[in-house]
């Protein structure tokens, strides 16, 4: 399993590679926590902080504070959420500005031996606060479509995992279209019963925009379920 991981990793990296010269790169790591409990029956809630810098390690690029709801259903296969985000992100103009963001989101998981394969899809709508700017498309609606491999070895603490995701804009008719994937790959380790601790690695590319950039991303999460 490690060595799939790995051979994934650098096929990434190559294709990257091949327009470098004409693509900006940057890094930049990603701190949060995570937190899911059960409200009964088929019911759950969620919460999650996090904190993004970018810059190569040296700007807070972004705060998001999250919750959720979601259901589960069809022999605890399929999985639908809705989840409500606030923002305050870093901008193109130089300050910070605060974003409200509502997602719906739909899940279908299949398991295989040790293996877990998961698709979901997912729109979500990012509202601009005017008073900072004029934005153009407001609110800005995406539809992402992630795939997602899950691999736990059997007595082990370690969970691995692998997914890609396309972002497509749908209502912006002079950007329209998918303009960046996202890949990421990481490493779960069961700390007790509730708590585990996540390492991750994740690439996030544009795709067909003027000005591409390829955001490379190191990231620790905490996570809890009750």
């Amino acid at each position: 399993m490690k060595k799939w991981l790995f051979i994934v990793l650098l096929l990434s990296m190559s294709l990257m590679g091949q327009a470098q010269s004409e693509r900006t790169t940057d890094f930049g790591g990603i701190v949060s926590a995570e937190a899911e409990m059960s409200l009964g029956g088929p019911w759950g809630m969620s919460v999650e902080e996090e904190l993004r810098f970018d810059q190569g390690f040296a700007q807070f690029d972004r705060w998001l504070n999250s919750v959720g709801v979601d259901y589960t259903c069809w022999h605890n296969r399929m999985n639908i959420g809705l989840t409500a985000d606030y923002i305050r992100r870093h901008n193109d103009r130089g300050y910070y500005e605060n974003r409200g963001r509502l997602g719906l989101q739909m899940t279908y998981s299949e398991e295989w031996r040790r293996f877990k394969f998961q698709v979901r899809s997912k729109a979500m709508g990012t509202f601009f606060d005017e008073r900072t700017g004029e934005h153009r498309v407001n609110p800005r609606i995406y539809w992402r479509n992630r795939l997602k491999a899950t691999y736990q070895p059997m007595n082990s603490r370690f969970k691995y995992a692998i997914s890609t995701e396309l972002f497509w804009l749908i209502n912006d008719p002079k950007k329209g279209g998918v303009d960046n994937l996202r890949t990421v790959i990481s490493v779960d380790y069961r700390l007790s019963r509730r708590y585990s601790i996540s390492a991750f690695a994740r690439m996030d590319n544009d795709l067909g925009v003027k000005d591409p950039v390829d955001l490379f991303y190191m990231g620790l999460t905490f996570k809890a379920k009750y």
